[in-house]
């Protein structure tokens, strides 16, 4: 929405339970703001949202896209048509299936240990944590987000993790991992990117873990070593997807250490938290990275 009187309109996307934009995305809206540009909250599955007359939507909170997939990549490929999508609709639909994991690991990239199964098939449990050496196990569909139903089940529950897993596998596609020590000590690290430039570093504690001996998230150093298993991780995503880490207005990478190098443990690029609370200066880089390459006729 651009005229000669009229600042553009930036749309943030949300979901019904996020009317408003999060505290992270008003520090994005306000330095957009800073730069001429409006932003506005829209729910990404409202009918009324005028999507082709923004200048640009960026998918921001739209947390329950993976409860319908279906009708939100309809939706991205609808958005990507009318106006400009961030982040690229080719990406997005890569990214919404964990399945990503083995096209990156294919390709050399250092990842978790994952096996996954297909909706309607079925998978010994006890079998495939005993070829692995898994102890603990974590159990989650391989659409998903927020930790929804994911649960960690250690050596003693076999039963149950089955049972997880014989449930899921009725209805979706699942994925299982072992659940590594070093998130219980030290938790996740996150890596920041704007337009592929590093901004800034957040240590989470994982989802799965007990207690409190990781923080909920925290501003933290990135170890040469996690850097650049980040930039192998997008730039073998922009040869898989087309879309180069310079185009992709944001990306996070969520690492676990192991030993001295690092392995991946998910790459958000549809709609990840930014933790700019923790890094405000971070939030000018983005929409510094908005205007100069992506809003249509700004």
């Amino acid at each position: 929405m651009t005229s000669d009187d009229a600042r553009p309109v930036v749309l943030f996307a949300t979901y019904a339970k996020q009317l408003g934009l999060t505290e992270d995305d008003q520090l994005f809206a306000r330095a957009l703001a800073r730069r001429g540009v409006d932003v506005r909250a829209a729910v990404w599955d409202d009918p009324t949202a005028a999507w082709s007359n923004a200048a640009a939507v960026v998918i921001r909170s739209t947390w329950d896209y993976h409860l319908r997939r279906l009708a939100f990549l309809q939706w991205v490929e609808r958005v990507s048509a009318a106006t400009t999508l961030h982040n690229d609709a080719r990406v997005v639909r890569w990214n919404s299936h964990k399945r990503y994991l083995a096209t990156l690991a294919q390709r050399g990239v250092r990842v978790i240990d994952t096996v996954f199964a297909d909706t309607g098939s079925s998978l010994d449990l006890s079998d495939v944590a005993r070829a692995h050496g898994w102890g603990d196990v974590v159990v989650k569909p391989a659409v998903s987000a927020s930790a929804h139903e994911t649960r960690r089940f250690d050596a003693g529950e076999r039963a149950a993790a089955q049972a997880h897993l014989d449930r899921l596998l009725a209805t979706r596609d699942v994925m299982l991992q072992p659940h590594l020590a070093a998130l219980a000590e030290q938790g996740e690290l996150s890596l920041l990117f704007a337009r592929g430039v590093f901004t800034h570093a957040v240590r989470r504690r994982s989802a799965l873990v007990d207690g409190h001996v990781v923080p909920k998230s925290a501003p933290a150093d990135a170890p040469a070593a996690a850097l650049r298993c980040a930039a192998r991780v997008l730039e073998v995503t922009g040869t898989v997807t087309g879309v180069t880490p310079n185009d992709l207005l944001y990306a996070r990478v969520d690492l676990a250490a192991a030993g001295d190098d690092y392995v991946l443990l998910e790459l958000e690029l549809i709609e990840p938290s930014l933790f700019l609370l923790h890094a405000p200066d971070a939030a000018e880089r983005f929409a510094e990275a908005l205007p100069k390459r992506a809003v249509r006729d700004l």
